[in-house]
């Protein structure tokens, strides 16, 4: 039979730890909050004014839906009655996290690999600070100059 590798006592308080918290959770609603404020289409409006005082503010809530953004302005009662759920959901997706790295971690003492990044989904932002992914020097920005895609397959002459 093909034991798992072992975790220290330490790492398996750990996930101890995270497990109860994740247990302990309530309900929680995907995605992030942010606030807007906007310029309307009249030519008299404050919000033209110099300096202009734009309207809102207007809490829009995005989340992915089918791999596609999706978007729902909420009122300031609902926002306060939602806030509680959008932070749960923030603090799941940080505990999925920090089991996802410790395991990582776990494994690869057990495996003898070279310890690489964190998994590249949601990372609490403790461990951004710690932890951050090397990239090659191209990615490090989005005005570097990206490397050419593969080559174009020669035009068929059947």
């Amino acid at each position: 039979m093909n034991e798992g590798p072992r975790p220290l006592p330490a790492e398996d308080a750990e996930r101890r730890r995270i497990v109860k918290a994740l247990s302990e959770a309530g309900f929680c609603l995907p995605g992030s909050i942010g606030d807007e404020h906007t310029r309307c289409g009249k030519p008299n409006c404050r919000c033209k004014s110099d300096p202009p005082v734009l309207h809102g503010p207007y809490h829009h809530w995005t989340r992915k839906i089918g791999g596609k953004t999706v978007g729902r302005y909420l009122s300031d009662d609902q926002l306060d009655r939602y806030s509680d759920w959008f932070e749960q959901a923030r603090r799941i997706r940080d505990l999925v996290a920090e089991l996802e790295t410790l395991s990582l971690r776990i494994a690869e003492r057990a495996e003898g690999w070279d310890p690489q990044s964190p998994p590249t989904g949601h990372r609490p932002r403790a461990l951004l600070a710690v932890q951050q992914p090397t990239l090659p020097k191209e990615r490090e920005s989005r005005d570097a100059p990206r490397l050419p895609g593969p080559a174009e397959p020669p035009p068929c002459n059947s």
